[in-house]
């Protein structure tokens, strides 16, 4: 009875402490690769692995743990070199070939933290330029306070996160010249106004100035169409019945015989009612046959 009492306890005991292996897909779960971008991807990578509670293989505080069992050492081996793949299969190409010696987890973390610590204070210092110089130009106002918060965002994940007042400060010293009314209007408030605030006013502000520039360009058409109606009537007066019966009186004159100008260039200018009707196209310039 001894015996078999042993031998189901055996296979109980081995059964409670065999641990579970945590698996992680790169591709969905680490969507962003390290290229030139290490605080960003550090800071995704972070965030997966304390969710995980695997943080501890990559910083050292689980190392290697030679005076245990060999199920657990099997165990930290399999679960250590699962990190190490999520790593290699998170990196770009070139930055796989700075760290393909590496035997562990710890050591492609410690390899990349050392490459990248110096131009990880470049890369804040870097942002903070391009925010500082960004400039709407040509942009509607969604395109550049999308590219601000963008950069906002940026900073936010590599922990340099900035106040309300300072992205405020940025956005209206690059909106530009055509929305001076509602910046000097922000700028006199007594407090803070939110970036998400300040997003909706600029919004409504370009589709006001966009609304007025509809409305003048529709007045300057329906001007210039008038003008062209009153210049294509002048110009295309025929002349009028009065011309046609001085024209015959002046044929019925010389009985028969053509006028003065018909056998000769014409010479003089016309009278009676043709000059009335070449003064009042003359008054406004030669805009065709009067």
């Amino acid at each position: 009875m001894g015996d078999e009492s042993s031998i189901h306890s055996a296979p109980s005991n081995s059964t409670t402490t065999t641990p579970t292996l945590t698996t992680i897909n790169a591709i969905a779960q680490l969507p962003l690769k390290l290229t030139s971008n290490f605080l960003s991807w550090r800071a995704q990578f972070n965030a997966l692995l304390l969710g995980y509670d695997l943080i501890s293989y990559v910083d050292g505080s689980t190392p290697y743990p030679a005076e245990s069992s060999t199920v657990t050492r099997t165990f930290w081996i399999h679960q250590d070199q699962l990190l190490l793949h999520v790593i290699l299969a998170s990196v770009s190409d070139q930055v796989i070939s700075l760290i393909a010696y590496a035997k562990t987890s710890k050591q492609a973390w410690d390899k990349l933290t050392t490459l990248y610590a110096n131009k990880a204070h470049a890369r804040v210092l870097a942002l903070k330029e391009r925010l500082t110089l960004m400039h709407r130009d040509t942009k509607s106002v969604v395109e550049f306070l999308q590219a601000v918060k963008a950069i906002i965002d940026e900073l936010s994940l590599i922990d340099v996160p900035l106040f309300d007042d300072d992205v405020v400060l940025h956005v209206l010293n690059g909106v530009g010249p055509d929305f001076k009314e509602i910046v000097a209007v922000i700028r006199a408030r007594d407090t803070s106004i939110s970036f998400k605030n300040l997003y909706d006013k600029l919004i409504e502000h370009e589709a006001l100035l966009q609304r007025d520039d509809f409305v003048h360009s529709s007045s300057i058409v329906t001007a210039n169409v008038a003008q062209n109606s009153r210049s294509f009537n002048c110009g295309s007066r025929p002349w009028n019945s009065s011309n046609d019966h001085s024209s015959s009186s002046n044929h019925t004159s010389h009985h028969g015989n053509p006028p003065p100008s018909h056998s000769r260039g014409y010479s003089g200018s016309f009278t009676g009612s043709n000059n009335s009707n070449t003064n009042r196209c003359s008054s406004t310039g030669y805009r065709g046959f009067c």
